[in-house]
């Protein structure tokens, strides 16, 4: 009986230490597609990979409430014949009392302070609508050093400078380009409340704003989106979803209005639905009408989407 409790001592001694580890997380999106785009007498339909990732996640305590986290996210193309990694945010920094610092590949604070995206990652995400009818700036930027704050009764602030061009001299400043967000509550439930602002250099020496609300209870998720970009235009993005059991249907209204010297114009209406399958299996249909005027030339397509995500 003692030599059992001896070893069971000298056995937790040795466990102790790995379960106080914070250990690497890995996780994932696997996300595919069969999608139908017609434009004009053109129609074609595909089998695609959307956006799916692969990432590995943690953090080690540094003690005195000091934190090292890092992330390394890369995109696959689950569709290609040989496999593909492409880079997506990827970091190293610290975590404490003050908020977080951190450098590497990372989202902009304007790309970050959006609401919940119900088309996310496909043909009618935020980003891609903003795109499409007016150039607009969701960015991944890479020589990125950010600072995001702790909460101030609800109002987090983030900031990044990015690494522009070199110049004549073949020198860069972290500088040249800068994204600032300051956020209001949550995007999981409540009310939701965001401004942001890109400026500089880097961001093809456009400057941006946005703002962005939202407001959710038990199933229901309503939200929009309004941003103008310098020399280019003003968009406005409304999406609404309810969710009810296993179903979720959702839509979307995306407006552009051009300036005198972007040539672009055009809207996005977006409707799907959600079917859960489980808790981190969701099977879904989507369907998009594109209505685009290219300086006078007309662009209109229509994507059908029916797909399968699984998170993990």
């Amino acid at each position: 009986m003692k030599k059992n409790l001896i070893a069971l001592a000298v056995a937790s001694a040795f466990a102790a230490p790995v379960a106080m580890a914070d250990a690497p997380v890995v996780y994932g999106i696997a996300n595919m597609a069969v999608q139908n785009d017609a434009a004009g007498d053109s129609t074609g339909t595909t089998t695609d990979s959307v956006a799916s990732r692969l990432g590995i996640k943690g953090s080690e305590d540094l003690g005195n409430g000091l934190k090292a986290i890092y992330k390394m996210e890369f995109g696959l193309d689950l569709a290609a014949e040989k496999a593909t990694l492409q880079s997506r945010n990827q970091y190293v920094g610290l975590a404490g009392g003050f908020g977080t610092v951190l450098m590497g590949t990372h989202d902009t604070p304007l790309k970050m302070s959006q609401p919940s995206d119900l088309f996310n990652d496909g043909n009618s995400d935020n980003g891609k609508v903003v795109n499409v009818l007016h150039k607009g700036g969701e960015f991944r930027s890479g020589d990125v050093i950010a600072y995001v704050s702790p909460s101030f009764s609800g109002v987090k602030l983030v900031a990044a400078a990015v690494e522009g061009d070199a110049d004549g001299d073949g020198k860069s400043s972290v500088a040249n380009a800068y994204s600032v967000a300051a956020m209001y509550g949550s995007t999981k439930k409540g009310l939701y409340l965001a401004a942001a602002y890109n400026g500089g250099d880097g961001f093809e020496d456009a400057e941006e704003m946005r703002l962005s609300a939202q407001y959710k209870t038990g199933g229901l998720v309503a939200n929009a989106i309004y941003e103008t970009q310098e020399n280019v235009g003003s968009a406005i993005i409304a999406s609404a979803g309810y969710k009810m059991g296993k179903i979720m249907p959702k839509i979307k209204f995306a407006d552009t209005s051009e300036t005198d010297n972007s040539g672009v114009d055009g809207t996005v209406v977006s409707v799907g639905l959600n079917y859960s399958l489980g808790k981190k299996t969701t099977a879904y249909v989507e369907y998009a009408m594109f209505d685009e005027d290219f300086a006078g030339a007309d662009a209109d397509y229509a994507a059908t989407t029916i797909g399968l995500q699984h998170k993990f």
